[in-house]
């Protein structure tokens, strides 16, 4: 047989498709085939977006206790100690916990680890340093009548 048989069925009655050609790149262009064939299928499909530059970077992520003063402490070190840094992640510990049933409400610090004034200097040293820092917050919301995330997200979902 000198040739190829190609055989196209579809089951809905419309059949969509999209064929690309892989030739060779000339020597000059400095692109390869699979750099022409991801461009042609993004021209088709959509180029990705470029994430944020602080994506790209080096984290550091740990479980622990946490506090401002340790997150301080470590944002020096790492400079002290030349490692490449970028973003410092703060796990859960960050986030104010009720006494009593043990949960945590995101978005209020724990006044005892992150006192206002603790958290005005930590933001500074890290920033001063060019990193940027983040914390972790779990997906569900405490359901407490006191709670401003719980009460304006009630109200938002009843709004007209």
């Amino acid at each position: 047989m000198d040739g190829s048989l190609v055989t196209f069925s579809s089951e809905a009655g419309a059949l969509e498709f999209f064929t690309f050609s892989a030739v060779a790149p000339s020597p000059t262009s400095g692109i390869n085939r699979a750099q022409k064939m991801n461009n042609k299928l993004a021209t088709i499909s959509g180029f990705a977006p470029m994430p944020l530059i602080t994506h790209l970077g080096y984290h550091f992520c740990k479980w622990a206790n946490v506090s401002a003063e340790i997150l301080m402490d470590r944002n020096t070190k790492f400079t002290e100690y030349g490692f490449p840094i970028d973003v410092l992640w703060s796990d859960i510990e960050w986030a104010m916990k009720d006494s009593i049933e043990g949960n945590y409400r995101y978005f209020v610090f724990n006044e005892q680890n992150f006192t206002e004034h603790q958290v005005k200097k930590m933001n500074k040293e890290i920033e001063e340093q060019g990193r940027r820092i983040t914390v972790i917050v779990d997906p569900h919301i405490k359901v407490v009548d006191d709670y401003f995330v719980y009460t304006e997200g009630i109200e938002m979902q009843y709004q007209d």
